[in-house]
This record gives C-alpha cells, sequence and structure tokens, in this order.
C-alpha cells in the first residue's frame, strides 16, 4: 500500500483484478463453477500470544483516548503538524519498538 503525503489517501501496491458485473448462471466470474467457489471460505486464527495482548490492552483503562483527545489529534493531522520526515521516522521507530507491526 502506498501513502500519498500530498493527497491524504493511500493506494494498493497491486490493482484489484476486475470482477464481472453479471456473470452466466452457474458460474463464476473467473468462468469456475459457482458451487465450487461457494465452498471457500476465509479463515481467521489467532494465536495465544495475540490474545494475551488484546487482554492486556484491554485491561488498562488509561489506555482509550478521550473523545477531546481524539479530536485534538486529527486536527493536527489535517493541519498538517505530521507532514514531515523526522516525524514519520519518529513514528515508524515507537510502532516497531511497541512490536505493532
Amino acid at each position: 500500500m502506498y501513502i500519498n503525503p500530498k493527497v491524504g489517501s493511500t493506494t494498493p501496491a497491486v490493482p484489484a483484478p476486475k470482477v464481472e458485473q453479471n456473470p452466466q448462471a452457474g458460474q463464476t466470474p473467473a468462468g469456475g463453477n459457482a458451487s465450487i467457489a461457494s465452498d471457500r471460505s476465509d479463515k481467521v486464527e489467532i494465536s495465544d500470544a495475540g490474545r494475551a495482548l488484546a487482554a492486556r490492552e484491554g485491561a488498562g483503562e488509561s489506555s482509550t483516548l478521550s473523545p477531546e483527545r481524539i479530536a485534538e489529534l486529527r486536527q493536527r493531522v489535517l493541519d498538517g503538524a505530521y507532514d514531515s520526515l523526522a516525524i514519520v521516522d519518529e513514528v515508524a521507530r515507537r510502532i516497531l519498538g511497541r512490536g505493532d507491526l
């Protein structure tokens, strides 16, 4: 994903494939059989470490931001307070240091 700091939007690194709007009956947009495509499903598994981290973060009330603080941070972003390489570098270092990635 690319982030364009001048526009403030994100674009995927690889464009999404085009999908037919009206596939033929019994077929998926890729031309496969609809019954085979309906058997596929997404699945998510959360590790024990992930569960422990979520429990640890959810236990502390001080970790949540007040609506006032969120509004203040949002306004700072809109005002361009974080549009410098030094700030981006510091944020990236803190994210890596906390293990959020």
